[in-house]
């Protein structure tokens, strides 16, 4: 809708779709939690809201209060085929809403409602920080799925590279900063089975989970997880390729140059950084471009975090003056990111 079309009926529109889609996304967490999703789908798809309550020894009453509101914003659809009336999910809802969907769109509605919003009037006057480090396990294991989307994307952009399968095939090393649940990790190791694959994570959540992932998997004696943040670094022309994804815009604006400059030590010579991030909009056009949606709405989900998304000359400024040659620069290699590629000469 242009600029002119929009009247005060359609803006009210609009906000009242918002307040929908708020419920929704409460409707959908309560869901998740209380398991009715789960039940659902163990009666076949199919069940009353008594059915729905008796699985999980919750009250009626406030069952079948949710079932009725997951009906209205479109997640569930109720017959009355039967004396009780039954309610399935609608149309692909189930598989959306599946634990291991593609999407994993219930771990981003779970992730959303960190509870940060709640505290944001009081930071906004304060200037206090709750970083991604100071919430809870259960955020962090929401984090950890939803960042595990990514591995496979990572690789498939690494693989691009010039040089890259060949060296990582013939033993190379390759390091990822910010290695959280250890997907990245694996993908790399079964991907080259003669490489060698190190992880730097700071949080000891992530840490613990990662290992004992790589042990799942019977990579625990070629893969090693660093318990050590990035500033901590301290390796000498060790990486083939480093891989940092979603982690620079997590790192103190402080420490953003420093760690740079340890990453092209730790490369080898005519070794590779694949930087995957955000960029903020630079220019009022930058805002209205689509393309900036994620990155803008990123920053303000993370606003109290301490966490500053740069523009892209601010990361290709600083990726020269760490010393690398940047050879790539696309937003479309990893979707709804932009990638870099930095290399040591």
């Amino acid at each position: 809708m242009s600029q002119r079309q929009l009247t005060k009926d359609s803006q009210a529109r609009t906000l009242r779709g918002w307040m929908l889609g708020l419920h929704a996304t409460h409707i959908i967490d309560v869901g998740g939690r209380l398991g009715y999703f789960s039940a659902l789908r163990q009666r076949d798809g199919r069940a009353t809201a008594a059915e729905l309550a008796t699985a999980h020894d919750l009250d009626p009453w406030r069952t079948a209060v949710w079932c009725k509101a997951a009906c209205t914003v479109g997640i569930l659809r109720a017959t009355d085929e039967t004396a009780d009336t039954a309610y399935s999910f609608a149309p692909f809802m189930d598989e959306l809403l599946a634990d291991n969907a593609p999407d994993l769109l219930t771990s981003h509605v779970l992730a959303s409602l960190s509870r940060d919003y709640p505290g944001y009037p009081e930071a906004f006057r304060t200037g206090a920080t709750k970083t991604f480090h100071d919430h809870d396990e259960d955020f962090f294991a929401h984090q950890g799925r939803i960042s595990a989307l990514r591995a496979p994307l990572i690789l498939a952009a690494a693989r691009q590279l010039p040089g890259v399968e060949e060296r990582l095939s013939a033993g190379g090393t390759i390091m990822d900063i910010g290695s959280g649940s250890g997907t990245v990790l694996v993908s790399f190791a079964e991907a080259f089975p003669g490489c060698q694959v190190i992880g730097i994570e700071p949080l000891p959540y992530f840490v613990h989970s990662s290992r004992q992932r790589l042990a799942e998997r019977g990579l625990a004696q070629r893969v090693r997880v660093e318990s050590v943040g990035g500033e901590g670094m301290d390796f000498a022309q060790t990486a083939d390729l480093i891989t940092m994804v979603q982690v620079f815009h997590e790192l103190p604006d402080t420490e953003k140059i420093a760690i740079l400059h340890r990453c092209h030590h730790a490369l080898k010579p005519g070794g590779s950084l694949l930087l995957v991030d955000r960029c903020a909009p630079e220019s009022a056009q930058d805002i209205q471009d689509r393309r900036f949606s994620m990155s803008i709405l990123e920053q303000w989900f993370e606003v109290t975090w301490g966490n500053i998304v740069n523009t892209r000359s601010e990361i290709l400024a600083m990726l020269g003056q760490t010393g690398f040659s940047v050879s790539q620069e696309n937003p479309d290699m990893v979707p709804t990111y932009w990638s870099f590629v930095a290399n040591k000469g």
